[in-house]
């Protein structure tokens, strides 16, 4: 038994002119719906806002403390004396300091003393700030910044 298969002749016939212009049709119709993506900023809203909201956000940070130390043990917040010359304590310019890091978290300083101040003094202003809490502390690295 022999078994001869004969090949078909028969192609398949793929209409490709009518592929190419179903083709084209689909580009056609996703060029005409394609919609350009609005970017949220590029939007015009106005969002309504509560007017305590706005008077916190309108908060101003606070201007830098300059503390001045004195040969003589004298110290000056901001140009007023504050403590007497002999207080290792001073109970003043640490409750001004605790107050103004209460009002304003960032709150920084800046202790400026002359080539004559006492070490010992200095320490006490960095020990009144450290009873404050206040950790943003600079010197100035310009002696003349400092006038006698």
């Amino acid at each position: 038994m022999k078994f001869h298969i004969e090949p078909e002749d028969d192609v398949i016939d793929i209409n490709l002119p009518s592929m190419v212009d179903m083709t084209f049709l689909l580009l056609i119709y996703f060029i005409v719906t394609f919609q350009n993506i609005v970017e949220e900023s590029e939007l015009k809203v106005a969002i309504p806002v509560d007017a305590q909201v706005v008077q916190q956000q309108q908060v101003t940070t606070p201007e830098e403390v300059v503390i001045d130390v004195f040969p003589s043990g004298e110290i000056m917040w901001n140009g007023q004396p504050t403590d007497a010359a002999d207080s290792d304590a001073m109970p003043e310019l640490k409750g001004v300091l605790h107050d103004l890091k209460q009002a304003y978290p960032d709150q920084a300083v800046v202790i400026r003393g002359q080539r004559d101040t006492l070490h010992k003094r200095v320490v006490a202003v960095l020990n009144a700030c450290s009873f404050a809490a206040i950790d943003n502390i600079s010197f100035p690295a310009d002696a003349s910044v400092f006038e006698d």
